[in-house]
């Protein structure tokens, strides 16, 4: 789920902070740059490592910053294919289920994904397992297990791209309408995926029943 990459970054430090210890000064940068940021292709960042090295420390004219050529590693989150998660379901829709982790919220469980047969309730906005004529609901604020099956990048879209995509009604890019630049999409068709109160209150169903055939 996590791991640690390498990176090397041209870091400028503003000539404000020019007078606190250069490593103090340098990390704070990189804070500001790349904490819970996502990098494509590699995941997002939680928190750095340590740093390598600092170089440099040039300044330009009619710049006053110094800038330093740091190597460095970060600790990211992505989380590998058929690892098993659990997570938060924060949403339903027609297409499937939105999940959190707190911390990562792209995540998404699409309902051929769903454990079969598998309906959509109109009224409740909710999807449910149809298990032995039960009505089992993935209720929304509740612990789900799931699978991941894929993880999924896309680069960020310049300004001239997101002002070319449509008229004032198009809102992607923005608060409304956010973009994913990474995506989780998971599976909870296998047993023991799915809700994890049902498996819990199984577990107690099976202990209860070995309990009384002790007795």
């Amino acid at each position: 789920m996590f791991f640690i990459c390498d990176v090397e970054d041209k870091i400028r430090v503003d000539p404000g902070d020019l007078g606190r210890p250069l490593l103090d000064a340098v990390t704070s940068v990189i804070e500001q740059l790349y904490i819970d940021k996502v990098l494509h292709d590699l995941g997002l960042v939680i928190t750095i490592y340590d740093i390598l090295s600092i170089e440099g420390g040039f300044i330009y004219p009619s710049d006053g910053a110094a800038h330093y050529t740091v190597k460095f590693r970060l600790v990211v989150f992505r989380p590998f294919i058929n690892e098993v998660l659990t997570g938060r379901l924060t949403r339903c829709d027609k297409e499937g289920l939105h999940v959190s982790l707190d911390f990562f919220d792209d995540i998404f469980i699409p309902e051929h994904a769903l454990k079969d047969p598998q309906h959509f309730d109109e009224e409740e906005g909710l999807w449910y397992w149809d298990f032995e004529g039960n009505k089992m609901f993935y209720d929304v604020e509740e612990q789900v297990r799931f699978r991941v099956k894929n993880v999924k990048f896309q680069k960020p879209p310049s300004v001239q791209e997101l002002r070319s995509k449509g008229g004032e009604d198009d809102l992607s890019g923005t608060a409304a309408k956010p973009i994913a630049i990474m995506q989780i999409i998971g599976s909870a068709d296998q047993d023991g995926c799915g809700m994890v109160a049902w498996w819990e209150q199984q577990e107690e169903a099976n202990g209860g029943a070995a309990m009384e055939g002790q007795s």
